[in-house]
């Protein structure tokens, strides 16, 4: 197996590099560890959401009570562990292929801003608002700067990966929808029985 050089000679795709005492492999893509820095990020986002201080749900049906009206708690449970396990994919395979990766940061970038709208509009701190703002925003940003100055830059991936980020941001407003309409079917077929 070839480890690569320690000079910045070119091998394949990327370049191996040594740092202090351990070597890491910069791809074209800008390095994985902007990936692996979002995988983090999204989990510590998760937490300040949920768990401490909590309470982003609540905070959410005030500000916008007819796009929350119907999150429910499995609905959260599922968008967020999508999240989370589509940020570990992005990472795992961001030397192969960065659109995935960078489709995760345009979401967490993406959903870094909507915590700031809602902050704004309800005037007060809203739970996500810090990870969204001190984690997401520049790792997001560093991701896609870092992929433009890659050899491997192509500005379709990068507005692909955009619009692919954004997309994946739509889906628990689509989850909620869906769940209002299952549950006025079901209201229907109580009322016709």
């Amino acid at each position: 197996m070839n480890h690569g050089s320690f000079d910045g000679e070119r091998e394949g795709k990327g370049v191996w590099v040594k740092l202090g005492r351990e070597d890491r492999f910069e791809s074209g893509n800008g390095g994985g560890a902007v990936y692996w820095g979002l995988l983090a990020a999204s989990c510590a986002h998760v937490l300040e959401e949920y768990v401490w201080p909590g309470g982003f749900l609540r905070v959410a049906r005030e500000v916008a009570p007819r796009a929350f009206e119907h999150a429910s708690t499995p609905v959260v449970v599922g968008v967020n562990a999508a999240m989370i396990a589509g940020c570990l994919e992005g990472a795992l395979l961001a030397r192969r292929n960065p659109l995935l990766g960078l489709s995760m940061a345009s979401l967490l970038h993406a959903n870094a801003l909507l915590h700031l709208g809602v902050s704004l509009r309800a005037r007060k701190y809203v739970p996500g608002l810090a990870t969204g703002l001190f984690l997401y925003l520049p790792l997001s940003v560093k991701a896609f700067s870092s992929y433009r100055r890659s050899e491997r830059y192509r500005p379709q991936v990068a507005m692909g990966a955009v619009a692919l980020g954004l997309a994946w941001h739509s889906l628990p407003f689509l989850a909620f929808a869906l769940r209002a309409w299952l549950m006025g079917k079901h209201r229907d077929t109580d009322g016709q029985a």
